[in-house]
């Protein structure tokens, strides 16, 4: 598989506007042209800029935690992971240690952050 050149330019943005909105989330339109000429209009998903966690509680090196909790896609209940938004002001393991504590129930003793990830960027 090629790799990506990072030395190439990324579309210029003409415009940009809400087009749809919720208590959740905003829709972008976007513009674009990119550097052979071909013009684009995008939709994506405006983010928020507060960030969520999720932990993965480990009690011991073969027991993880899950939490049950009502899912509205699938509607039903599903087992998962403790997750949550980060409060303004919050780092993100204090955020994770508090979701634990309201999802889970207790505190951890030691919190790992292990990676960062962008979730769908093509759309967010």
């Amino acid at each position: 598989m090629p790799k990506i050149d990072p030395n190439k330019p990324l579309p210029h943005i003409h415009s940009r506007e809400i087009v749809a909105q919720s208590k959740l989330f905003r829709v972008e339109r976007l513009d674009l042209e990119f550097s052979n000429g071909a013009t684009r209009e995008f939709e994506r998903m405006a983010g928020g800029n507060r960030g969520a966690v999720m932990i993965v509680p480990m009690l011991d090196e073969n027991t993880m935690v899950l939490i049950r909790e009502y899912a509205a896609g699938t509607h039903s209940y599903q087992l998962g992971f403790p997750k949550g938004l980060i409060d303004p002001g919050e780092t993100a393991i204090e955020a994770a240690n508090r979701e634990l504590q309201e999802e889970a129930g207790f505190a951890a003793n030691d919190l790992i952050e292990l990676h960062q990830v962008s979730m769908a960027p093509t759309f967010f």
